[in-house]
């Protein structure tokens, strides 16, 4: 899977705009679960977050509009943690484990 994980981050290369931004949700797996990766890496570990908040956030890292999509994917690869009412989010303090594959080691 290592040497997946590395086509796949060079390939994503390809949908990211000078700024690093994401220009389109890739539709492929592998590649939606490194975007994802690459803006909760973004976010703090203990801390709780407005939903207003992490729509800051994924909006500073994506060029195109649909925030409410990124912000649903995270939830469900469980990256993101929230409320049910979704007044409050988190960094699911598991995520690494979980996607130990995907994660660049510097």
């Amino acid at each position: 899977m290592e040497k997946s994980v590395q086509i796949y981050n060079k390939k994503l290369d390809n949908y990211l705009d000078s700024d690093g931004r994401l220009l389109q949700y890739p539709s492929k797996r592998p590649m939606r679960i490194l975007a994802l990766i690459k803006i909760v890496e973004q976010m703090e570990a203990d801390r709780k977050y407005t939903e207003k908040e992490i729509n800051e956030i994924i909006r500073s890292h994506i060029a195109f509009g649909d925030i409410e999509l990124v912000r649903r994917e995270m939830f469900q690869y469980k990256l993101l943690g929230r409320l049910r009412d979704g007044s409050e989010y988190w960094v699911e303090a598991d995520w690494k484990n979980t996607y130990a594959e995907y994660v660049r080691e510097n």
